[in-house]
C-alpha cells in the first residue's frame, strides 16, 4: 500500500453521485463508505457535480461542507437544479469544468490517492477514466446494477447508454467493488486479472437498537421505490390470499409519478383487503426505522430476472439490522447468505400462493418468527455492519496502481 506522508491521511475521491448528503439507498450507501473509510483512518471527499434540488424547494445544504466527517462539493456552484433549458445546461457545463479543476487541484497537492465511481451514465463515467489517466489515480466501480438488465429504464438514449457502459465501460476500470457474486463473476470475465473486492449491502445497525413498542398493531411492511410496481403488485396479491386477521400491510414506497400513486391506490381499492393496507412516502429517516422496527415481517420478495440476481437491495441490510423476519424468494445473493426457517423465510419460487404461506407462517408462528428475526440480525452484524469493510477498503484502494492491478 502507498506510504502515507507524515499527518497526511489516504484520501478517497467519489465520483458520480449527485444529491449528497440527502438520499435514499444510493446516498445511504455513499454515506456508510465515507464513515467506514473514516473509522479505517481514511478520508472521503464526495464530488458532485451538479446540483439536483427543486429551485422552490429550499434545502439546508451548502454548496461546500461536512456531513458526518465526510466532505463534499458542489462544483457546479449550485446544489438546485436550476430552471430553463440555456441554464441548466449552463450549470451543466460548469460542474464537470469545475469537477475537473478540483480533482487536478487535489492532485497537484499530492491528495488524491484513488477513486470510487458511482455512476452508470457513459459520457461521464469515460470523462472519469480520462481524468484517471491524467492526474494519475486509480478508480474502482462501485459495482450495484447490471444496467442493460433494468427493466424500468426504457428508452433509446438509455439502452444505447447502458450497452455502451456495460459491454465497453465497465472492463476499463481499475478495480471493481461489486456487490453480488453475479457482478464479479461477470467482472471476472470481462476484466481477466482485474482486482475485486466485494462489498454486499452494508448498514449501521445502531439507529435500530431501540425497543419494540408496547401493544403495538401488527403489520408486514415493504419498502421500495415504485419503478419496482410489479413487485408492490404481487405483494398485494400475495397479501390479499392470506386468511382474515388484524395483521395489516403498511406500503413505504418512494420515488414514482402522481399516475403511478393513483393507479397504486385504484390497485389496492380492488383488494379484499383494501382497508387493511396504508401507503407511506417520504418518511423521515427516524420514522423508517421505527416502523422497520415493530414490524412482524419484513417484505423483499426478488423476482428470478438478471436484474434482481445481480443486485442486492440496500434495505435487507437495514431488514436485518431492524431484527424482524425477512420474507423474501430464493434468488441472487438471498442463498448465498439466508437460509430458510433460520435466518429468513426464503420462498422457493417467485409465487404469490408460496409467498403468502410465508407470509401466514409468521401469523401462525409469533414466537419462532422472533427467533427468526433475532438470528437474522446476527448474520447481519457479522457480514454487513459497514464498520467491518473500512479497513479492507482502505487497504484494497491503496494498493491499486491505476494499471488494473495490485502492487
Amino acid at each position: 500500500m502507498k506510504k502515507e506522508e507524515q499527518g497526511r491521511k489516504f484520501h478517497v475521491v467519489y465520483l458520480g453521485e449527485s444529491g449528497f448528503p440527502v438520499g435514499l439507498a444510493a446516498i445511504q450507501k455513499t454515506i456508510l463508505l465515507g464513515k467506514a473509510l473514516r473509522a479505517a483512518g481514511a478520508r472521503m471527499t464526495v464530488i458532485n457535480r451538479k446540483g439536483k434540488f427543486k429551485p422552490g424547494q429550499p434545502i439546508q445544504v451548502e454548496v461546500e461542507g461536512d456531513h458526518e466527517g465526510i466532505h463534499y462539493v458542489y462544483t457546479s456552484g449550485s446544489v438546485y437544479k436550476p430552471r430553463g433549458f440555456f441554464k441548466r445546461n449552463w450549470f451543466k457545463l460548469k460542474g464537470v469544468y469545475g469537477e475537473y479543476r478540483y480533482l487536478r487541484r487535489l492532485a497537484k497537492k499530492g491528495e488524491l490517492d484513488a477513486g470510487i465511481i458511482s455512476c452508470r451514465d457513459f459520457i461521464q463515467v469515460l470523462l472519469y477514466r480520462l481524468y484517471s489517466i491524467i492526474l494519475g489515480f486509480p478508480i474502482a466501480l462501485l459495482y450495484v446494477e447490471f444496467a442493460s438488465a433494468m427493466q424500468h429504464r426504457q428508452g433509446l438514449y438509455k439502452k444505447v447508454n447502458d450497452y455502451l457502459f456495460d459491454n465497453f465501460m465497465v472492463k476499463r476500470m481499475d478495480a471493481a467493488l461489486p456487490i453480488s457474486e453475479l457482478l464479479a463473476n461477470n467482472f471476472r470475465k470481462v476484466a481477466p486479472g482485474k482486482p475485486i473486492f466485494k462489498i454486499p449491502v452494508i448498514c449501521d445497525f445502531e439507529p435500530f437498537e431501540q425497543p419494540k413498542r408496547e401493544g403495538r398493531e401488527p403489520y408486514f411492511l415493504y419498502c421500495g421505490a415504485l419503478d419496482y410496481k410489479e413487485v408492490v403488485d404481487f405483494i398485494l396479491e400475495s397479501y390479499d390470499r392470506l386468511p382474515d386477521s388484524e395483521v395489516k400491510l403498511h406500503l413505504l414506497v418512494s420515488g414514482g409519478k402522481k399516475s403511478q400513486y393513483e393507479q397504486l391506490d385504484a390497485d389496492i381499492r380492488k383488494m379484499k383487503k383494501a382497508g387493511q393496507v396504508r401507503v407511506f412516502s417520504n418518511v423521515p429517516y427516524s420514522e423508517l426505522v421505527d416502523l422497520y422496527v415493530n414490524a412482524i415481517g419484513l417484505l423483499i420478495p426478488l423476482r428470478p430476472t438478471l436484474q434482481d440476481a445481480a443486485r442486492f437491495p440496500h434495505k435487507i441490510g437495514e431488514y436485518t439490522a431492524a431484527a424482524n423476519p425477512i420474507i423474501t424468494t430464493r434468488v441472487g445473493e438471498v442463498p448465498h447468505y439466508f437460509e430458510d426457517g433460520k435466518t429468513a423465510l426464503v420462498s422457493d419460487n417467485y409465487d404469490a400462493g408460496e409467498y403468502a404461506e410465508k407470509m401466514k407462517f409468521v401469523i401462525d408462528h409469533p414466537g419462532e418468527a422472533t427467533r427468526i428475526g433475532e438470528q437474522g440480525r446476527e448474520l447481519g452484524l457479522r457480514e454487513f455492519n459497514y464498520l467491518n469493510y473500512g479497513p479492507r477498503l482502505k487497504e484494497f484502494l491503496g494498493n491499486l496502481n491505476g494499471n488494473g492491478k495490485h502492487s
